[in-house]
């Protein structure tokens, strides 16, 4: 069966395959729904736009609801919609609800509620699609080191589900990432945080961590940048969340929040968390 890409790369740009999805899928859904209506007395674009923002709004209150946990901390971080994190469920149902109260019971109702409906399909017959597809292997005899120089051996962690995360301490989002990543590296036992540097020198890495006061527990470095060449990685940050069998289940590429760090972590450990878009 063939698995979807995570992420695409144009150029400089990079947008995870999964993001790319539900963009895709809400145009069609706006230009369906404003050919449907075009015959009607209301105005095509205005409506099926209108039941689109409700939906994203409805999808990320849901997250965030259902994630309070990770958010409570630092509400405001509910805001960083950059982060990613949308319960597709409410946002299909508050943009239905968003037709209905616009358009009414009457038959140009039909039109556009049709295409929501196959469009909310196509979505999860895509997610259902990703999640049972093969997954690539991580990657075996990665040469990385402590931050005493000592070899770590990364195949022993087979067996058991981890993550890892790479980061530079050039890279802006990986900085703004991190005081929350070292937090979780220090104090989760059942399933070990990686926090891989790739390209750095051991001593910037220990004087970059001092100087934010954040943990060094489980920071590597990989100074030859191997993890990112080997791994689906596109550029930084990129956290790849790794089942006990040693396959990949998923990448996640750019700045990571609390939320979903334990949506990928109950993901690796089996749990059926909350679908996310990245």
């Amino acid at each position: 069966m063939l698995h979807m890409p995570d992420v695409i790369t144009i150029g400089p740009l990079m947008l995870s395959f999964e993001r790319l999805v539900a963009l895709v899928l809400i145009g069609l859904f706006v230009a369906g729904a404003g050919w449907a209506l075009r015959s009607s007395r209301v105005d095509p674009t205005r409506i099926p736009w209108l039941a689109v923002v409700a939906g994203l709004v409805a999808a990320r209150t849901g997250f965030v609801a259902l994630h309070w946990t990770a958010y409570k901390g630092e509400p405001l971080s509910s805001l960083y919609l950059w982060q990613g994190g949308f319960w597709a469920p409410a946002g299909m149902a508050a943009a239905l609800a968003t037709l209905l109260i616009a358009l009414g019971w009457k038959r140009r109702l039909a039109g556009p509620a049709v295409i929501l409906a196959t469009a909310s399909l196509a979505w999860f017959g895509y997610v259902q699609l990703d999640r049972a597809g093969p997954r690539e292997a991580f990657p075996a005899s990665v040469p990385v080191t402590n931050l005493a120089g000592q070899p770590v051996d990364l195949d022993s962690l087979r067996g058991r589900p981890f993550v890892v995360n790479l980061w530079a301490t050039w890279c802006p989002p990986c900085r703004r990432e991190m005081p929350m990543l070292a937090a979780a590296a220090h104090e989760t036992r059942d399933v070990p945080i990686l926090l891989v540097n790739q390209g750095e020198h051991p001593d910037l890495i220990r004087d970059f961590l001092r100087t934010e006061g954040l943990h060094d527990t489980n920071v590597l470095s990989d100074r030859a940048g191997v993890l990112l060449r080997r791994s689906s990685g596109a550029g930084l940050p990129t956290t790849l969340f790794v089942r006990a069998d040693g396959k990949i289940d998923h990448v996640y590429v750019g700045e990571l929040s609390r939320a979903a760090l334990s949506v990928g972590i109950a993901r690796v450990k089996g749990a059926p968390p909350e679908r996310i878009v990245k």
